[in-house]
């Protein structure tokens, strides 16, 4: 056998086998399998060709062809910046601890568009957090705090989007300000809770003021609509009867009231009622002072 029918029929072997396992496993069935746990992904690097992802499950790829470059996460995951210093617009010097909450979105740019994609990102926060607060004042930015998160997040999107990240959330950890501003702020909260405090009180005192009124004049009208009864029904019991008559019978019958009402009160120990309620009132005070000089017996 000469030569060249050796290899001829070598070749043919070749070709015969190429053409069973194509039929039979295929070509991609030879090749190694990578398994990729879930909510990952790896960039594989092609030297020939496009560079491609591989996601959770079983894949293949060709060796010394194709390079595993990284393995990354998809799922989010915080990314902690280190505190700043800032000088707000005011001149306040605050130290500011902020957080952002990033996902991949786009492997390739993650891994072969930027270094360290979650370095980046802390830069990033940092750098936005100073231009955003550097032209607040402190008050604004202590009521602010949900609006400049959501602007931080906003100013981050065009660059995150380069390196195929999201970002899902920026919010404040801590905002620090100087000893001397703390100690204000605390002075003003005692002085807004002491203001509140006195506020209520007032409210409270003048809503008893106002129900006291409300029982006095209450009580008022029903005396006034109890003397208009008395009046009606002697006007129709004596029709004769004078108005200067019926006012002396209220007044005696109001003297007598109140007479008793004295008698009543724990104050008083000893009192004379007079027979003639229009004599002065001196006889009534002679007459309670001559009962002062009486002998305890006769008492």
């Amino acid at each position: 056998m000469d030569a060249a029918t050796f290899w001829m029929i070598v070749v043919f072997a070749i070709i015969s086998i190429a053409v069973v396992i194509n039929y039979t496993i295929g070509f991609q069935g030879m090749l190694p399998v990578i398994v990729v746990d879930s909510q990952k992904a790896m960039v594989i690097d092609n030297r020939l060709g496009k560079d491609r992802v591989i996601t959770e499950g079983i894949n293949r790829y060709l060796p010394w062809v194709e390079i595993i470059v990284d393995e990354i996460s998809l799922k989010e995951h915080p990314v902690d910046p280190p505190a700043q210093e800032i000088i707000t617009q005011d001149n306040i010097n605050i130290i500011v601890d902020m957080i952002a909450t990033i996902k991949v979105v786009d492997p390739i740019k993650a891994v072969m568009d930027i270094d360290d994609y979650d370095a980046a990102v802390k830069s990033l926060v940092m750098s936005s957090t100073l231009s955003k607060l550097g032209k607040m004042n402190f008050s604004d930015i202590q009521k602010q705090q949900d609006e400049i998160s959501t602007d931080i997040r906003t100013h981050m999107k065009e660059d995150c989007a380069r390196w195929g990240i999201e970002v899902v959330l920026v919010k404040f950890e801590n905002i620090t300000p100087p000893a001397s501003i703390k100690e204000a702020m605390e002075k003003e909260i005692v002085a807004e809770k002491e203001t509140r405090a006195a506020i209520l009180k007032a409210e409270g005192d003048h809503k008893v003021h106002e129900l006291h009124a409300d029982g006095e004049r209450v009580l008022i009208e029903k005396r006034a609509e109890a003397t208009h009864k008395v009046i009606k029904d002697l006007k129709e019991l004596m029709p004769d009867l004078s108005d200067e008559k019926i006012m002396q019978f209220l007044t005696k019958t109001a003297y007598i009231d109140s007479m008793k009402e004295l008698s009543s009160s724990s104050n008083s120990k000893f009192v004379l009622y007079p027979t003639d309620v229009q004599q002065p009132m001196e006889k009534v005070m002679n007459a309670e002072y001559m009962t002062r000089n009486i002998p305890s017996d006769i008492k």
